[in-house]
């Protein structure tokens, strides 16, 4: 057993295995409109040995009505990320590279639109969000391999949205260079590097990375909002169904729930596979998991952020963790290190986070953990956001915080690039949980935001910041 891990002596007897629970998956994904999922949970044993268990609901696409089985295939989304990180970190341990080494040594002809900022840029800073560089360039670079190079090639034209070090703000930019400097010391492409550092070791088949392999496996296609509202079918599977391969790297792994627990269980074991392979050195696993970035102060639910890993508390246990929200499927990923136990849910659509949240807290009750919700100070609903009101926006999303019809405060986002074609959701209701904290919700998901002025300028942070533009 992995020194310092206190298992669960055992899963509960009747956790994703008594009819009860597959009773609520399909009552879940009914309510909240997701054609099929996938619901796993992994706990580790004292010898080494792991008990997982999936259930599974629904249809890999409301076209062909393919049932989800547990060797379908859902996109990771984000959650690919901490797979970009770890094989940053083999190449930290193998001293190829050292977390503040900064980008340009590795990449010597990377830069952003300010120059003096792409020379301060580090690795740390790619893995931890505080690169400043924007963050929602979806550009398509094509199918080549040399797409995750095109991809950085063209980021000269990224403005920087803070300095380097500066605030984080969430960059899926960041993460495709993290993957094209480990294209660059592995000699071979991202893609190529996970099957030969990760994919193998881990001992993994049913998991993909490219559009042309979706064919080979049952494959879970995204759902996004009916613009029908007449439709009985509330969504419908999206026109697109991957994320460019360029930005690859930040968040197109597809695999099942199976793959991406044992994938979990080599973190947990301190970067042991439960094929007895190391993909990591136990000072890297655990470095990962160490906070790089204090949350607390625009987030009651995240407290911190490692290399990678989003850190939380389920009522006095960290969970190391990470979700994904790509083109019409949503991923919840949670690992508690300390216990040996990791769970998550993969969906085929944007109600897939309202069914993970449900079903995690169910789980977690059984467990004796306790899900963050966010928190509210005393009488903050007497907050006035008078001041804060007005528009605010990054390169692909525009916000706008206003008053609604009944005297509350309502935000409502607009892309200002279309990447699922999914039209554009209603205002949602914003609540104040602290003078600059505030909770939305609405059917489907629900979240924190913050108010922030750095530098003295206003932003709102939902974890990326958004600039305000205009009253």
């Amino acid at each position: 057993m992995i020194e310092g891990v206190r298992p669960v002596t055992d899963l509960p007897k009747d956790l994703l295995v008594a009819p009860k629970w597959q009773e609520r998956l399909d009552e879940l994904a009914a309510k909240h409109s997701v054609p099929g999922a996938q619901v796993g949970v992994i706990a580790l044993g004292e010898d080494g040995a792991a008990d997982i268990r999936v259930i599974t609901t629904g249809v890999t696409s409301l076209n062909t009505r393919v049932d989800v089985d547990a060797d379908t295939l859902f996109q990771y989304g984000s959650a690919s990320k901490i797979w970009t990180t770890t094989l940053i970190m083999q190449l930290v341990d193998e001293g190829k590279l050292t977390l503040d080494t900064l980008v340009v040594e590795v990449l010597p002809e990377f830069t952003i639109a300010d120059p003096s900022n792409t020379k301060e840029i580090t690795i740390r800073q790619l893995l931890t969000h505080t690169s400043g560089i924007d963050g929602d360039l979806f550009n398509d670079t094509g199918d080549g391999d040399d797409c995750v190079e095109k991809y950085v090639d063209e980021l000269a034209t990224a403005i920087s949205v803070t300095e380097p070090g500066g605030h984080l703000s969430y960059s899926n930019a960041g993460f495709a260079v993290a993957g094209r400097i480990v294209e660059v010391l592995r000699e071979m492409t991202w893609d190529e590097a996970l099957v030969e550092y990760l994919w193998k070791p881990l001992g993994l088949t049913h998991i993909i990375t490219k559009a042309k392999d979706a064919p080979l496996f049952r494959t879970a296609v995204g759902h996004v909002a009916n613009p029908d509202r007449t439709s009985p079918d509330k969504v419908i599977p999206t026109k697109q169904w991957l994320l460019p391969r360029g930005i690859g790297p930040a968040g197109i792994i597809t695999g099942s729930v199976s793959s991406l627990l044992t994938f979990g269980a080599a973190h947990m074991r301190d970067g042991l596979a439960l094929t007895g392979e190391r993909i990591l050195s136990e000072e890297s696993a655990r470095l990962m998991r160490t906070p790089q970035f204090d949350l607390t102060a625009v987030s009651s639910v995240d407290q911190a952020w490692g290399l990678g890993w989003i850190l939380s508390d389920w009522g006095g246990v960290t969970s190391a963790q990470h979700g994904g929200a790509t083109i019409g499927q949503i991923t919840r990923f949670h690992t508690f290190p300390e216990l040996g136990l990791a769970m998550a849910v993969v969906t085929n659509s944007r109600g897939g986070g309202a069914l993970a949240h449900d079903i995690e807290k169910e789980i977690a009750q059984e467990l004796d953990l306790v899900l963050p919700e966010p928190k509210s100070e005393p009488n903050a609903e007497d907050i006035d956001l008078s001041h804060i009101l007005g528009t605010y926006e990054s390169t692909t999303v525009r916000i706008e915080l206003t008053r609604g019809e009944d005297g509350g405060f309502q935000v409502q986002n607009f892309a200002k690039v279309e990447i699922d074609g999914e039209p554009p959701a209603p205002p949602t209701k914003v609540v104040p949980l602290s003078a600059s904290r505030f909770l939305i919700s609405n059917e489907s998901a629900s979240g924190e935001m913050a108010h922030l002025t750095i530098d003295g300028e206003q932003y709102l942070y939902m974890t990326r910041l958004f600039k305000k533009i205009s009253d």
